[in-house]
């Protein structure tokens, strides 16, 4: 068993999507946590029943650690892990099937710009039918409208889900997503099953800059956890101070038996800090490297280990607890809105608990300012070194003339 809900325990809307007929494009919206990644794993396995050609569904997602996290849960439903890859992949693996080796950058890298470029001059210039039954794309709010030609020449029927709160590689509307799936396409809207503390839904809401964007994030989050966890900013005197204290955290976490994700806003500091964790004595799934044949070690998401991921690598994973260190005010160098999304994100990766740490000097204003109305409101805590209890001093040493009679 894993993290997958069956078919009967969907609600009426996931449902819905699901066997949505495939005679126009679908569009699934749903905020952080309403299932739409659940959603295409069911529309993928009722498709392929519908086709009966495994090698002509596809679902197709940005990230390799969203890759490794839906094929934890492929089997379950009959589906090969072939049939799920990152998008860049799939445009690799069609490159080098209609065209030749695709283009590489400077370092050997693939070149995934000039190879989507490519691909998409190719099949306009030749007319191909499409070789795939049904395309579904997670993140969709993150395709550009080459991506979206791309899919519409591929494949008979394509399903995307989204959500622009999402949104950290381009900013797009529904009006641009529309467009590019084009022939009137299906529209599915996910009630939101985001089973979160609501406290952790206090601290996404800060930054979601649109009022009624807010306020249908707020009514749509199912708040029916009894243990109320309050967010924690740590506000720690120097590095040493910080990481201590994380360590504190994180075991802490570990003997609850949670599931945590360690984020940070960049894949230098995944490395140093996963090295970090095993000099303490903590094994930590780290995001791995990519080489340059595009080949990477899984992500176990059975081994029970924290995962130590960047913002953008957990879209679409969900934690009982995140830690959040280093949130400071260079290391997000996005713009304010994106910055917004970005934190926004890796918040709603948690159910349980958020904790956020930053040396005092240098902590994001955004964060700094939402947890301080939280915690004017009883609803999120500020701490710092001070705040904490002292280790009890050492019992005192009685004195040589105490112990003359012995």
């Amino acid at each position: 068993m894993t993290w997958l809900p069956p078919s009967d325990r969907l609600t009426v809307e996931q449902t819905a999507a699901v066997d949505a007929p495939a005679d126009h494009p679908l569009i699934v919206r749903g905020g952080p946590g309403s299932g739409k990644t659940v959603v295409l794993l069911h529309r993928a396995r009722r498709l392929l029943s519908t086709s009966g050609q495994p090698a002509k569904i596809r679902l197709l997602v940005f990230t390799n650690v969203l890759r490794d996290f839906i094929r934890s849960a492929a089997a379950e439903l009959g589906l090969a892990e072939d049939a799920i890859q990152t998008f860049d992949h799939w445009c690799r693996l069609r490159h080098l099937e209609l065209i030749g080796p695709p283009p590489t950058d400077r370092r050997g890298h693939p070149d995934f710009a000039a190879i989507r470029n490519g691909l998409l001059k190719h099949l306009r210039a030749r007319p191909f039918a499409p070789t795939l039954d049904a395309a579904l794309v997670d993140e969709g709010q993150d395709l550009s409208d080459e991506c979206y030609a791309l899919l519409r020449l591929s494949a008979r029927h394509v399903t995307v889900a989204f959500d622009l709160k999402q949104s950290l590689y381009r900013e797009s509307g529904d009006a641009a997503i529309l467009h590019g799936l084009g022939n009137g396409p299906r529209e599915c809207d996910l009630r939101a099953t985001y089973r979160a503390c609501p406290f952790v839904v206090d601290l996404a809401c800060a930054f979601i800059a649109d009022d009624a964007e807010r306020a249908a994030f707020r009514a749509q989050t199912a708040t029916t956890q009894t243990e109320k966890q309050t967010p924690l900013l740590y506000l720690a005197a120097d590095e040493a101070d910080e990481r201590h204290r994380l360590v504190e955290i994180l075991r802490e976490r570990l003997l609850r038996n949670e599931r945590v994700a360690i984020l940070f806003p960049t894949f230098p500091q995944v490395g140093l800090f996963a090295d970090f964790l095993r000099a303490q004595g903590i094994v930590a799934d780290r995001q791995p490297q990519t080489d340059l044949q595009g080949r990477r070690e899984s992500l176990d998401f059975a081994s029970g280990r924290p995962a130590v991921l960047t913002y953008h690598s957990a879209k679409g994973l969900t934690f009982d607890s995140v830690l959040l260190p280093g949130v400071t005010k260079t290391a997000i160098r996005a713009r304010h809105s994106s910055a917004r999304r970005m934190l926004f994100v890796a918040i709603t990766r948690a159910t349980r608990w958020v904790y956020a740490s930053a040396q005092a000097k240098d902590c994001n204003e955004a964060m700094l300012s939402a947890m301080g109305n939280l915690q004017a409101t009883r609803r999120g805590l500020v701490q710092t070194k001070a705040d904490l209890p002292r280790a009890p001093l050492p019992p005192p040493v009685r004195a040589a003339d105490d112990w003359k009679d012995i």
